[in-house]
């Protein structure tokens, strides 16, 4: 018998994924069954199940990459010399989501169901904390480029910046998707807008 190369199974890996990904996305994960993703992605149960042992192996997997979306578009922007300025870099990295990740199938409609459903799923809260925690190393680096500019105090801890604007990005993809009342470059105008409130002393955003 030939030999399955590991591109095949890489294509037909993300082939299940991508299928899983349209029935989550129409469907919520709980009312999605194994059934519907033999079914959208063509294939037969032992076809599935030999790349996938369950469905939460499924849902973890797709977690991965729904937040790896976010680490993609975040690596360049941090990694730009000169670094952009915080509010610069958030608002680069929303304009870039904008294009893929908040339409009918985009990631983006995915995230509420993944942060719900590590409350209960302890494993894909070991998957989404690590994920995160880069993503949360990221934007330090952002932070720490902007306090090394002057524009941050130099007492202000970086992380704990970090965690903040973490949250309002996080915050942006819940507005984007449930209430879609929010854009790219206003929700950067007002995160500057709310950091220069905070911290007058260190003048307004250029």
């Amino acid at each position: 018998m030939p030999r399955v190369s590991d591109e095949h199974r890489e294509r037909r890996r993300q082939q299940i994924l991508e299928a899983a990904r349209r029935c989550f996305v129409r469907q919520g994960f709980h009312q999605t069954s194994m059934t519907d993703i033999f079914n959208e992605a063509g294939l037969s149960a032992g076809a599935v199940y030999g790349y996938f042992k369950s469905k939460d192996e499924i849902i973890a997997a797709i977690a991965e990459s729904v937040i790896g979306h976010v680490t993609a578009l975040l690596e360049p922007i941090v990694g730009q010399e000169p670094p952009p300025r915080l509010y610069e870099g958030i608002r680069e990295g929303l304009r870039s989501a904008e294009n893929f990740a908040f339409g009918p199938d985009g990631f983006a409609r995915l995230a509420p169901q993944v942060w719900a459903e590590s409350l209960r799923n302890p494993g894909l809260a070991a998957v989404v904390r690590e994920r995160y925690l880069g993503i949360h190393a990221l934007m330090t680096q952002l932070v720490s480029a902007e306090q090394a500019a002057g524009h941050i105090s130099p007492d202000t801890d970086p992380a704990e910046v970090a965690k903040v604007v973490v949250g309002a990005v996080m915050g942006y993809i819940v507005q984007r998707v449930l209430i879609d009342n929010v854009g790219p470059d206003s929700y950067a105008e007002g995160l500057a807008a709310l950091v220069t409130s905070a911290v007058p002393e260190h003048g307004q955003p250029t």
